[in-house]
């Protein structure tokens, strides 16, 4: 009997695999989505058929949402990934009023909390480098930890003075400096430089006369911050405490971000304006307009080879993505946002890039009928190609990719900014970019295989059901979500031709018990390669 279940799920697998392929090949693709429904019990997870997108180029395994956490008050402001699959978060307006710390295994619950008013943060992406600014009623505090140690290395505080802007923190992706822009009320922005291990500032330098702070950008080794007070672009040196270069945008606007050498400069309005460092001042390289939209946030890779820039409609009914190669104004591709409700806002609120430019996030208010979702994560290439989106409940105020685009997370307000309501949601996707890369993700190839795993997701034990019908031995590997290889187990061609399981129960090599999250398991032999997702609930 159980050899006769075992053909009939061979059949029946081979069918949807073989469907699958057949998709990917098409012209035109509907990508898989995952919606995030909310009920008493808090968010769960739904899969279903995402926005359309066009190319050549194949569809990676769909990514997941490894964990949320929702809360009932407060609003996430922001969130920062670092080293070793951590997330640092800042909430502000109802308790809890704190920085959060995320591990990649915790489930959606925070390591640990630290109190205060209202967060904005930062985090090395190279270095365990967390950094917060709080602002309360008495002035503004920026501290400073080395995660992922729940005690402050430093906190310094600045009587008197607020944050006024979107994005006044930055970490340098080394996890050497720290910069933050603040101001007394109705002031001129003040830049305040640290380096990472001393709570005296290495520079509290004011644009004097240029009006209130908006938004702060740093470079990866920390060398160069650019920062705008109020319609003026302002590089600052941290080496030569001194202003590297001062240009006057003619508009004020928070679309900026510098490259990783501290080489490129892009901003705008209008128009979206690229410049390079010769030696002496930033020259103008470029500049591009879509004509009847208007810019409002920025990406540059740090590699310098990537820029992507979003733009928005007087209306505020739809976004405008678009790619370029840093080397021509003429865009890589372009994609449009299906048009919204249009009764509310709908605009760009983060962005960030791989480091190669490869991949890169997108985060949006969305619109009050929820018809679009919020985040979107886009392969670059040469044609638009929506690689993943998650339609939150409500509007995202700040996204993150990690350095190398395996994980991504996306944080903001559980209903739409602008209607009245309160709670805040944080999510973490993997998105298979990387650890397990898109080479591993092989063809089917002449009906030579299936593997499925039950149940799925598991507690204490599931099944991995394979069979091969063409083998010179394989072999089972299981990584989790950072690409890590957990557990293996080789097996003859004898075994792995015949209907087969192999049971697993959540342990590594070393019959150590692995905690919460995404794994996956690879099928391998020298011409073939399947990889399928496991889920670990303890």
């Amino acid at each position: 009997m159980e050899q006769q279940w075992r053909k009939v799920s061979v059949i029946g697998l081979m069918t949807v695999l073989i469907h699958s392929v057949s998709l990917v090949s098409a012209a035109l693709i509907q990508d898989e989505a995952t919606f995030l429904h909310h009920n008493e019990n808090g968010l769960f997870v739904v899969q279903e058929q995402g926005l359309p997108s066009s190319g050549s180029m194949e569809m990676l395994e769909d990514p997941i949402v490894v964990w949320s956490n929702y809360l009932e008050n407060a609003t996430y402001h922001s969130t920062s990934n670092t080293i070793d699959g951590y997330v640092f978060a800042g909430t502000y307006l109802n308790p809890p009023m704190e920085t959060e710390l995320f591990a990649l295994t915790g489930g959606g619950t925070p390591e640990w909390g630290y109190d205060g008013t209202e967060f904005f943060t930062d985090a090395g992406d190279g270095a365990f480098t967390l950094a917060a600014v709080d602002d309360d009623a008495s002035g503004v505090n920026v501290s400073k930890w080395t995660g992922p140690d729940s005690i402050p290395d430093w906190t310094t505080s600045f009587a008197g003075y607020n944050v006024s802007a979107y994005g006044p923190i930055a970490v340098s992706d080394d996890g050497s400096t720290i910069a933050v822009i603040a101001s007394p009320p109705d002031a001129d922005a003040h830049l305040l430089l640290f380096d990472a291990n001393s709570s005296t500032p290495l520079a509290n330098y004011e644009a004097t006369g240029l009006g209130f702070p908006r938004y702060v950008k740093i470079n990866a080794d920390g060398r160069f911050t650019a920062f705008i007070a109020l319609a003026t672009l302002i590089v600052f040196d941290r080496d030569l405490l001194n202003v590297r270069s001062q240009l006057s945008m003619g508009f004020s606007n928070s679309a900026l971000d510098i490259s990783g050498d501290g080489n490129l400069i892009a901003y705008g309005w209008p128009s979206l304006i690229l410049r390079e460092w010769n030696g002496t001042s930033y020259q103008q390289l470029w500049s591009w307009s879509p004509g009847g939209y208007y810019l409002n946030r920025i990406a540059i890779s740090t590699d310098g080879t990537t820029i992507v820039s979003c733009w928005y409609t007087l209306s505020f009914n739809t976004i405008k993505v678009v790619a370029h190669n840093v080397g021509s104004s003429t865009p890589l591709w372009i994609h449009d946002y299906p048009l919204s409700s249009g009764t509310l806002q709908e605009g760009t609120q983060d962005i960030d890039i791989t480091d190669d430019g490869a991949y890169f996030i997108v985060g949006s208010l969305g619109d009050d009928a929820n018809l679009n979702p919020e985040v979107h994560i886009f392969q670059r290439d040469n044609t638009p190609h929506i690689y993943y989106t998650v339609d939150m409940p409500g509007s995202m105020f700040s996204v993150d990719i990690s350095s190398d685009g395996s994980y991504a997370t996306a944080c903001g307000k559980h209903v739409h900014a602008n209607v009245m309501g309160h709670g805040g949601d944080i999510v973490m996707m993997n998105t298979d970019i990387t650890g397990i890369g898109s080479d591993d993700f092989a063809k089917l190839q002449d009906e030579s295989a299936y593997i499925a795993c039950y149940p799925n997701p598991f507690k204490n034990k599931t099944d991995i059901r394979f069979q091969l019908l063409d083998a010179s031995g394989c072999e089972l590997k299981i990584y989790d979500a950072a690409g890590r290889l957990v557990k293996s187990f080789l097996l003859s061609t004898d075994y792995c031709l015949l209907p087969t399981a192999v049971s697993w129960d959540g342990t590594d090599s070393s019959n150590r018990k692995l905690g919460s999250g995404v794994y996956f398991v690879q099928l391998e032999t020298p011409n073939y390669r399947e990889i399928q997702k496991l889920i670990l609930l303890r």
